[in-house]
């Protein structure tokens, strides 16, 4: 398990600046660190798979709606703007192929089912792909747990098969992160945790 941080602020400037949005900024970042991951290991991808939940709420809805959206993102190297540019087309169309069943309905469906079938379906479906990202808002302002501030708020996504999960908390003007890495996949975990520090770096300068 990493952790790291980046800021809202110019994260989301970038993004902006760029044509895109925040999602699309925390997108490019994975893939720019896992391209610089394997060029650092002497083994460059074009492409590898990604999979990122995608907010599928509407008003009707009137809870939390989302589904998991997978997709080829470009891993080789290339300027992170024109990464950006096209993960932003790719989340685009993975965002209209998206099956209108959220994972609040399937999760109700899924409990008629016994949980030994449940566990190999969700690992089958994981195997599918490389890496998984999730951005989960959070409070835009200071809390406090009896009197103390709160500092910083590290989220832990699961991995069910992939090499890692990018999970991203939103917390008072900050990018909180936690990656949590299958070491047998990825040899050199905190080699892949200063990748992503440099590309959220780059990101915001671009």
């Amino acid at each position: 398990m990493e952790v790291l941080r980046a800021p809202f602020g110019a994260t989301r400037a970038a993004a902006k600046r760029l044509g895109g949005t925040l999602n699309t900024a925390f997108l490019t970042a994975a893939a720019e660190a896992a391209s610089r991951y394997h060029v650092a290991a002497g083994q460059p991808v074009e492409h590898l798979r990604a999979s990122m939940a995608i907010s599928t709420r509407t008003e009707a809805s009137g809870t939390n709606a989302f589904s998991l959206a997978r997709m080829l993102v470009p891993t080789g190297e290339m300027p992170i703007a024109e990464r950006f540019q096209a993960i932003q087309a790719a989340t685009g169309a993975a965002k209209e192929s998206t099956s209108t069943a959220s994972l609040e309905t399937l999760a109700s469906v899924a409990a008629t089912l016994p949980t030994s079938l449940v566990t190999r379906l969700a690992r089958q479906q994981a195997q599918t792909v490389d890496f998984a990202t999730s951005n989960v808002r959070g409070a835009p302002i200071p809390l406090y747990i009896a009197g103390a501030r709160l500092l910083e708020n590290y989220p832990v996504g699961p991995l069910l098969g992939v090499a890692f999960n990018l999970t991203l908390l939103s917390y008072d003007h900050s990018l909180d992160m936690g990656v949590n890495i299958d070491t047998a996949a990825v040899a050199e975990p905190e080699l892949l945790r200063d990748c992503l520090v440099k590309a959220f770096k780059a990101l915001a300068t671009a």
